[in-house]
């Protein structure tokens, strides 16, 4: 069925027409984290976020993975202006850009990064290149004039939201970027999705982190909104009658250019997971993104959890989403549940109150996980498997609302502290066995 065919079938009942006119929100992920905070409402009934120590701070779950979704967005965003610019002589383009060095020192084979990447490595080159990089709040750009600044307010702290993400972890965290895999970006409709594995010896964790929407094939691939049964998850999870959303599922479990033998993303990402475990027997494993990413969260540590090829890898497989949409049927919900039940899988699902993306697509498709539902003004509301209704998130300011920036500021306050500061076993702990 050709892409255009779908969009009419879907559109041909009012809860598949519900469903085809959200997903495109998604795609408005990473404008809205490069709107940061801007608009947001300053009401007087807001508490100020968390005055903690910053290495208390800096430690949480689900702060990390949050930083870490965002981060995605804007080294994605950094890598493609440096291969975008080549007639620009940048400052040690190696430090950001690895995958075509001449040797290989990734110490994990068949990953794109020839070379690991940290945070102090990306912190240099950002320094090293500060005039050439302008950061508007929160996005990242090249400057042809070479005439910027890091600061460019004057107020001693760096402009570019990158820099001061990178600055949190930088010193907690024994952290590598081990793959990042942009490899075929910018391909229309032949484009793939983004993903990075980050190996954090200090947490003893591996965390797979997706990308939200950026390109034009993201956007075809959140306006397919139909139900597959993907032969991966049909495998362990058919006794349910588990049929996952059309276009999440491709992208994740659909052939690929890698190498050019057609290894799909779950292939690729569990080749690594498992020579992870084997180098560092016992490293957790978690999974992180927003919108999108989000979506592609869920997935992965579903399939991750279930799946007989994974079978050696260490559970529970730890998700933690936020802005995530809805990726499968009431039979997928019904299989998750199982898995969680099973001590396999664990998902903090956090959404934020007028974020219409967190109720689409309609139509058969359900949320699942330990569900973090923040709004201004009010405590965090926890509770297992929770849903919402579409026209209960309907409202004007949905793309403000979708922003990674506002999930932190409404997340991140003194009213939560209990719950935040929890790690993800204490709060299924407390809120679902």
């Amino acid at each position: 069925m050709t892409i255009a065919e779908e969009i009419k079938k879907v559109a041909s009942t009012k809860a598949g027409l519900a469903s085809l006119i959200l997903p495109p929100l998604i795609g408005y992920g990473v404008i809205a984290v490069a709107n940061d905070y801007k608009s947001n409402s300053k009401k007087p009934r807001d508490l100020p976020p968390i005055q903690l120590e910053q290495d208390d701070f800096k430690t949480l779950e689900l702060n990390t993975m949050l930083q870490w979704a965002a981060l995605t967005y804007s080294y994605a965003t950094l890598r493609n202006i440096v291969r975008d610019n080549k007639e620009h002589k940048f400052i040690k383009p190696e430090l950001v850009v690895t995958q075509h060095l001449p040797d290989d020192t990734n110490p994990f084979r068949g990953t794109h990064l020839k070379k690991t990447v940290n945070a102090t490595n990306i912190l240099e080159f950002l320094k090293l290149n500060q005039s050439h990089l302008v950061g508007d709040e929160g996005g990242l750009e090249f400057n042809p004039e070479g005439d910027g600044k890091a600061d460019q307010d004057g107020d001693g702290e760096s402009d570019l939201k990158m820099m001061q993400r990178l600055e949190q972890v930088d010193d907690e965290f024994d952290a590598d970027i081990i793959e990042f895999d942009d490899e075929f970006v910018g391909e229309g409709l032949d484009s793939e999705l983004v993903f990075s594995i980050v190996l954090n010896r200090t947490e003893k964790r591996v965390t797979v982190c997706f990308r939200g929407s950026v390109s034009l094939k993201d956007w075809v691939v959140d306006l397919s909104g139909t139900k597959r049964k993907p032969a991966i998850i049909k495998e362990f999870a058919d006794d349910t009658g588990t049929e996952t959303h059309t276009g999440f599922s491709g992208y994740l479990f659909g052939d690929t250019h890698h190498e050019g033998d057609g290894k799909s993303k779950f292939e690729q990402i569990v080749h690594i997971l498992k020579q992870v475990n084997k180098k560092h027997p016992g490293f957790k494993i978690y999974v992180t993104g927003h919108s999108l990413g989000g979506a592609l969260t869920q997935l992965l540590a579903f399939a991750l959890a279930g799946s007989k090829l994974t079978e050696d890898l260490p559970k529970p497989i730890v998700a933690i989403s936020y802005a995530s949409p809805r990726v499968g049927n009431r039979g997928y919900l019904q299989k998750y549940q199982q898995l969680e039940k099973a001590g396999k899988l664990r998902h903090i699902r956090v959404s934020n109150q007028g974020d219409v993306v967190t109720v689409a697509p309609s139509g058969g498709f359900y949320q699942t996980g330990l569900n973090l539902h923040v709004a201004p003004g009010k405590q965090v509301e926890i509770a297992y498997s929770k849903d919402r209704s579409f026209w209960s998130q309907v409202n004007v300011n949905a793309l403000g609302n979708h922003g990674l920036a506002t999930y932190h500021k409404r997340l991140f306050i003194e009213r939560n502290l209990t719950d935040i500061s929890s790690n993800v076993e204490e709060l299924y702990q407390k809120y679902v066995n």
